[in-house]
């Protein structure tokens, strides 16, 4: 080989690669300490930078710690069931003069009944009896009693004889009516006795035809029976009538005391007739809302009564707050009501805090929630802003936050 063959030539050349591999690195020492030393610089500058610039601390509002808790939204006061009066609860009703969403006012008029007409005509026939009683007792002080008494003596007599014949004649027409139903389920009933005796129908059609024929009969009977005794007892009472009128002698000075009591007693069946037919108009008791109707035209009074009238003037939330946190309440704490259902935010001011500990009312459909939490009632109380939403969603479950660092 030409090393073995040459030394001096392969010596030669050995130094100069160790040459050419020192240069390069000679260069990367010195290089690589300058840059350390310029990146060193240039990071040191930047840290007194930013030593200088003060910490920018992020501002955090304050949060007032709430109480979170159901509730349900509720007028001032119960909601009124309005019915009719005790006495006439067995009254159908003639009209309903309200729809539901209406305000009334104290006084107004809500519904009425259908017997009206009937306590009309009694107020009308009292009335007339005092104008009886009073000629009786002008007549009296006039000295002239004898003729007083005759002409009620007169007047009863009419009254008895119109009785009478409007008995009469009643009496006669039902008969004709029952006689001419009579008449036709006889017919009918024959029709269907010879069908039953041919065994087209069977016995069961054939009873039933023959128990309306007996029952008309048996009504018939009656009917008849009720006109004998009325053309028996009136015209006895007329006679009686008649007698005792005949019989007047002169009026005594105590007749005027007599006429006066019955003056009296004449005028208090006015009133009493008059009161009865007020009972007869269903009037609201107080202002309000008309929240439902229960009972309408030709229905008897519900047991629901009539309609549900509410306060709606003011509008509160009725909040569950647990027993645990019931200490942190106070009358003046503000709160805000939401639910889905409602379409804004309502606010309101905690008004009254209840002192007796119950089980809860409002459930949640939160598995998580125990419904047998023992909670307090608390009466928030709605801005004024908020009462006419408010009043639409009567009894709406709603979600309530107290505010415990609030006191207006």
């Amino acid at each position: 080989m030409d090393i073995f063959r040459n030394p001096v030539s392969f010596d030669t050349k050995s130094k100069k690669l160790k040459v050419a591999l020192m240069v390069p690195v000679g260069l990367a020492a010195i290089a690589v300490p300058i840059y350390i030393f310029s990146t060193s610089s240039n990071l040191s500058s930047q840290l007194k930078k930013q030593s200088n610039v003060a910490p920018t601390v992020p501002v955090q509002k304050p949060v007032n710690p709430t109480i979170a808790a159901l509730g349900r939204i509720q007028t001032k006061d119960k909601i009124v069931n309005l019915s009719g009066p005790s006495a006439l609860q067995t009254a159908r009703l003639d009209k309903v003069l309200v729809k539901e969403g209406d305000n009334v006012r104290r006084g107004q008029l809500i519904a009425i009944l259908d017997n009206v007409s009937q306590l009309q005509a009694t107020v009308d026939k009292a009335q007339m009896g005092v104008r009886v009683t009073q000629a009786q007792l002008d007549q009296a002080k006039a000295g002239t009693t004898k003729q007083g008494e005759v002409a009620a003596g007169q007047a009863r007599i009419a009254d008895l004889e119109a009785q009478f014949q409007g008995g009469i004649t009643v009496q006669k027409a039902k008969i004709a009516g029952l006689e001419a139903q009579l008449k036709n389920a006889e017919t009918e009933y024959a029709r269907y006795r010879s069908l039953y005796d041919q065994g087209a129908i069977s016995a069961v059609t054939n009873d039933t035809k023959l128990l309306a024929v007996k029952t008309l009969q048996a009504q018939l009977k009656e009917a008849k029976s009720s006109l004998n005794q009325t053309l028996s007892s009136f015209p006895n009472q007329i006679q009686e009538a008649k007698a005792t009128l005949k019989k007047l002698k002169e009026v005594r000075p105590v007749d005027v005391q007599v006429a006066q009591s019955e003056l009296e007693k004449a005028k208090a069946s006015v009133l009493e007739a008059k009161a009865n037919l007020d009972l007869a108009y269903v009037r609201a008791p107080m202002d309000g809302k008309i929240l439902k109707i229960h009972t309408f035209p030709g229905e008897t009074i519900s047991e629901k009564g009539i309609v549900e009238l509410a306060q709606t003037q003011q509008m509160y939330v009725n909040a569950e707050i647990y027993e645990t946190d019931i200490s942190k309440i106070k009358v003046g704490q503000k709160a805000s009501i939401s639910s889905r259902a409602l379409p804004k935010l309502l606010t309101g001011t905690v008004e009254k805090v209840g002192v007796q500990i119950g089980k809860r009312n409002v459930v949640s459909n939160d598995p998580t929630i125990n419904i047998d939490s023992r909670i307090v009632e608390v009466k928030i109380r709605l801005k004024s802003s908020d009462i006419n939403e408010a009043a639409k969603f009567i009894n709406l479950q709603v979600d309530v936050k107290v505010e415990t660092n609030s006191n207006s």
